[in-house]
C-alpha cells in the first residue's frame, strides 16, 4: 500500500484500501502527483457513508466455512462440523440472517444439547459455533463480535476412558488373524493411532536403525506432524516378518478396507468373549504399563504419546533420546513373560 515508482513502465503508481476495498491508479509522471492524488482520493473515501457488508443468512455463513477448511482438516472433523450447524439450523426452525441470531439464542440450544446429549456434546457445538464466527469476522464476511465469546462452558465429568486388562489384550489378539495380530501388536508397541497405522508405508520403516515414522495430523491447521519412534525388539520382529511376505504391489505395511477397520475391534471382542473396546483403549492399556512401570518418566511417556501444545518435526534420528529406546524395552519384557513375544516371533 502507498506510492512507489513501476521499474517496467517508469510511471508512479498510488494504492490503498478502504472498507476491504482496492483503490488503485498508476500512471502519474512524478512521486508528488501520485501523493497528492492518494491524499484528495483517501479524503474522498471518508467523506462517504460506511460501505455496508452484505450479511449471510447462517447457512450460507456454513457452507462457506465448512468449503474452506475441507483441504485443511479431516473429513470426519468436516462431517461433525457440519452436524452441529444441521442441529442448531433444525433449533431455530428457519435459516435466518446471521446478524439477528443472538447470544441468547445459541446458550438456549446449548442448555437443550446438555439437557439431552450432556456436556460434554454442549462444549463441542459451543467450540464449533465459535469457530464458525471467528472465521466469518476474519474473512470480513460477517461483522461485530463473536455471540459466543461470552458464553461459559458446561463442567463436564471426568472422563474415564476404559482400559481393558491385559489378559482381555491378549485374547483379542489371540482371536484375530495374523494380520489382525501384527496391526494389534504394531498399535501396542508404538502407542499408535489407528489412522496412524493405516497410513503406514515400508518407507517409514527403518529396520537398519530401527525407527518408524508416523504422521499425525494437527489439531490446529490440519497439516501433517512427523514422528521418529524406536523400534524395541518385539516390533522389530512383527514388521520384519510382515516384509518377508509383503504384498510387493502396494506400498502400504497394512492393506484393510475401511468397513473391516470399523468393525475389527468389535468383531474381535465378540469372538474373544470379552467386554468390547477399540483401538484408542490399546493406547490407553500401553501408556498405563509405562506409567505402573516406575521406569518411564512422565515426559518419556510424554514422548511416545507424541502429546504436546506446539507440534514439532524430528527430521532425524538422533533427536529420540537414548532414554526412550530403554522404555519401549519395558514393553518387551512385558509382552515375554506373558509369552505373546514368541508369538510375535512366529509370524
Amino acid at each position: 500500500m502507498g506510492v512507489w515508482k513501476s521499474k517496467n513502465r517508469g510511471w508512479w503508481v498510488a494504492k490503498f484500501q478502504h472498507q476491504g476495498e482496492r483503490i488503485k491508479k498508476e500512471g502519474f509522471q512524478t512521486r508528488r502527483a501520485a501523493l497528492l492524488w492518494e491524499a484528495k482520493k483517501r479524503q474522498e473515501v471518508n467523506a462517504l457513508p460506511p460501505k455496508e457488508i452484505p450479511m449471510p443468512s447462517f447457512q450460507e455463513l456454513a457452507t462457506a466455512y465448512l468449503d474452506d477448511i475441507r483441504a485443511r482438516m479431516r473429513l470426519n472433523t468436516v462431517r461433525q462440523k457440519a452436524f452441529v450447524y444441521r442441529s442448531f439450523l433444525a433449533y431455530l426452525g428457519a435459516d435466518v440472517p446471521v446478524a439477528i441470531i443472538t447470544t441468547k439464542q445459541i446458550s438456549d440450544y446449548l442448555n437443550v444439547r446438555t439437557a439431552r446429549d450432556g456436556a460434554k456434546t454442549a462444549n463441542r457445538d459451543l467450540r464449533d459455533l465459535k469457530a464458525l464466527y471467528s472465521w466469518g469476522i476474519r474473512q470480513e464476511v460477517i461483522e461485530g463480535r463473536n455471540p459466543c465469546d461470552h458464553i461459559e462452558k458446561y463442567p463436564e465429568e471426568p472422563n474415564r476412558p476404559y482400559v481393558p486388562p491385559p489378559e482381555d489384550i491378549d485374547k483379542v489378539r489371540i482371536a484375530g488373524t495374523i494380520d489382525e495380530r501384527d496391526f494389534l501388536d504394531v498399535l501396542y508397541h508404538l502407542l499408535a493411532l489407528k489412522s496412524e497405522i493405516v497410513r503406514l508405508s515400508w518407507d517409514d520403516v527403518n529396520f537398519e536403525q530401527r525407527w518408524v515414522r508416523l504422521y499425525t495430523r494437527k489439531r490446529r491447521g490440519g497439516e501433517f506432524q512427523e514422528d521418529y519412534l524406536p523400534m524395541n525388539d518385539t516390533l522389530y520382529h512383527v514388521l520384519h516378518n510382515r516384509w518377508n511376505r509383503r504384498d510387493k504391489t502396494s506400498p502400504h505395511v497394512f492393506q484393510f478396507s475401511g468397513h473391516k477397520l470399523r468393525y475389527m475391534m468389535e468383531r474381535l471382542c465378540k469372538r474373544a468373549e470379552v467386554k468390547p473396546f477399540g483401538f484408542h483403549a490399546i493406547r490407553h492399556h500401553v501408556s498405563s504399563i509405562l506409567n505402573d512401570s516406575g521406569k518411564a518418566s512422565m515426559k518419556q511417556i510424554q514422548k511416545l504419546l507424541r502429546h504436546r501444545r506446539q507440534a514439532t518435526t524430528e527430521s532425524y534420528l538422533h533427536s529420540i533420546e537414548a532414554s526412550v529406546y530403554e522404555v519401549v524395552r519395558i514393553l518387551d519384557d512385558k509382552m515375554a513373560h506373558s509369552g505373546t513375544l514368541e508369538k510375535g516371533k512366529e509370524n
